[in-house]
């Protein structure tokens, strides 16, 4: 989002684009997540995009601190047993420490990870 000041003017014209989706089934909030645009996430929450499960696990998966701590804030359910396995994923390994934070995250907001 280059020009987040404008998004807004879109969602109002266009409320269904918060709930539009690509190939992959993601939408705009959830690619928010992916990249780690976090005050990008807060913007079209406040809008009231939903927040897609997967997109809370994805950031997990790319230790992506902002992203989750946004989307805990923001209410994003969680799955505990999908957590630990995006956190353990084997492909996307994490160093102790960012584990460590992650999992501190979690257990501010009452999930055991």
């Amino acid at each position: 989002m280059s020009e987040p000041q404008k998004v807004q003017a879109i969602v109002t014209e266009n409320p269904e684009v918060l709930y539009e989706t690509c190939w992959a089934g993601e939408n705009v909030l959830h690619w928010l997540a992916v990249e780690n645009m976090h005050e990008e996430i807060r913007l079209l929450r406040s809008l009231g995009s939903p927040i897609p499960i997967d997109a809370l696990v994805d950031a997990v998966e790319l230790g992506h601190l902002e992203a989750i701590i946004t989307l805990l804030e923001l209410g994003a359910e969680v799955i505990p047993s999908d957590i630990t396995k995006a956190l353990n994923n084997e492909h996307l390994s994490h160093n102790k420490k960012k584990k460590s934070i992650i999992k501190r995250y979690f257990k501010q907001f009452d999930h055991e990870i």
